[in-house]
């Protein structure tokens, strides 16, 4: 009698992990479920040196892009 209650409960367990993994993927939740793509961020060349930069992090200057304030003074001839 103590084996028919294992497979019993064995069954019950069973088909309850069963509907949680369903319903999880359903949800597009989980461990293993990729996220949104991230969103990124528009890179500049650095026109002195060819490091790209954020632009936000960027100095732009006449159409040039300059990945510190000492390359846009090079590069314009300034000391």
């Amino acid at each position: 009698m103590g084996r028919i209650w294992f497979f019993v409960l064995l069954a019950v367990a069973l088909y309850v992990g069963y509907r949680l993994w369903v319903a999880g993927r359903r949800r597009g939740g989980g461990p293993g479920s990729p996220g949104p793509p991230a969103r990124g961020e528009t890179m500049v060349r650095c026109d002195h040196c060819d490091l790209n930069v954020p632009q936000s992090e960027a100095l732009g200057q006449g159409g040039k892009w300059y990945c510190s304030d000492a390359h846009r003074r090079l590069d314009r001839g300034e000391r």
